[in-house]
């Protein structure tokens, strides 16, 4: 599970860094830590990756999904975009490690939900429809898809929320 991986690392991450950062202890700044490292490893190389498994194994990564029989030319188009779309998000999660604006997180938040919901809801519909039961379709990859913007969500908010406390004049 590469992607649970990635999730590991960035709570590693996260806690090497409070651990360095004595002083960032309340909730809007350990929220803040927290974000960031989620969006830049868990999503960013989270999602790196994904698209080098669409990419670079599309064959075995469409099986794996359950989206066979493999298309004539032997090459799947779908891979190849969904892997340009995974990129996009993968280098924004990663330049939050150096764009460190509220509002710039915020717009990788909204593209990571649509993108991450969109595709539950492709592998919700392709087990309800077409009874595709795959482990890469509706194994860990439909739960992270689903819980991973909740919890980019619910960070923010608490970000939001701890420092509109601590400076009422944050927008």
């Amino acid at each position: 599970m590469p992607f649970l991986f990635w999730i590991l690392v960035a709570l590693i991450g996260a806690g090497i860094h409070l651990a360095r950062h004595k002083d960032q202890r309340g909730t809007a700044e350990v929220s803040r830590v927290l974000l960031m490292y989620w969006l830049a490893l868990a999503i960013g190389l989270g999602s790196i990756f994904g698209a080098a498994f669409h990419v670079f194994d599309a064959k075995e990564t469409a099986e794996q999904i359950g989206f066979v029989p493999w298309n004539a030319t032997g090459t799947g188009a779908f891979q190849f975009e969904n892997a340009m779309g995974d990129l996009a998000i993968g280098v924004a999660g990663l330049l939050c490690l150096w764009i460190r604006d509220a509002k710039f997180w915020l717009a990788v938040i909204i593209i990571a939900t649509i993108q991450f919901w969109g595709d539950a809801y492709g592998h919700i519909h392709q087990m309800v429809k077409y009874d595709n039961h795959d482990p890469d379709n509706t194994g860990f990859v439909l739960w992270l898809d689903i819980i991973n913007p909740a919890i980019l969500i619910v960070l923010y908010w608490l970000l939001r929320k701890g420092s509109l406390r601590a400076s009422p004049d944050a927008n």
